[in-house]
């Protein structure tokens, strides 16, 4: 038990602390339209069931943005963080799996998009160059988050 007290401790001194993220509020009906709900320093973003999303910046101008969800994909859960600058966003898609979006804020422009084909994710966390993500069976997802490739 000390062992792993210490290898632990020695990850967070080495990577700092992870950062995790934040699951996005669901206003509406779960079988009807509903949206996400979240904040960060560039704006208030509204992303639709659909995958429609709006960034209120607090200039006050509106700017739109796409998320890939497939046909008639609804999304299921938003979980975001603010890194870097960029937007991170993990969403799950009904019937679709999952996908990990590394997004520039200021240009709504997507730096990468992985595909994961598993749904029902925790929340990730960002801890040095990864994000990682944990399954429901227990397994762990390793994205490098310089590219959006797996790393296992």
């Amino acid at each position: 038990m000390k062992n792993a007290v210490v290898v632990c401790l020695m990850l967070v001194s080495l990577l700092g602390s992870p950062e995790t993220f934040t699951l996005a509020d669901r206003v509406g009906e779960p079988n009807a339209r509903n949206f996400f709900l979240f904040s960060t320093s560039a704006g208030n973003y509204t992303i639709r069931q659909d995958g429609m999303g709006e960034v209120a910046s607090p200039k006050g101008m509106r700017r739109v943005f796409n998320l890939k969800v497939g046909t008639k994909g609804r999304l299921e859960r938003v979980y975001f963080l603010e890194h870097e600058g960029d937007l991170l966003l993990l969403y799950d898609v009904m019937g679709h799996g999952s996908y990990l979006l590394r997004m520039e804020q200021k240009k709504r422009k997507a730096r990468w998009l992985t595909p994961l084909e598993s749904s029902n994710l925790q929340p990730p966390i960002v801890a040095g160059d990864l994000v990682i993500i944990k399954e429901e069976n227990g397994n762990t997802i390793e994205i490098n988050k310089a590219d959006g490739r797996v790393s296992n």
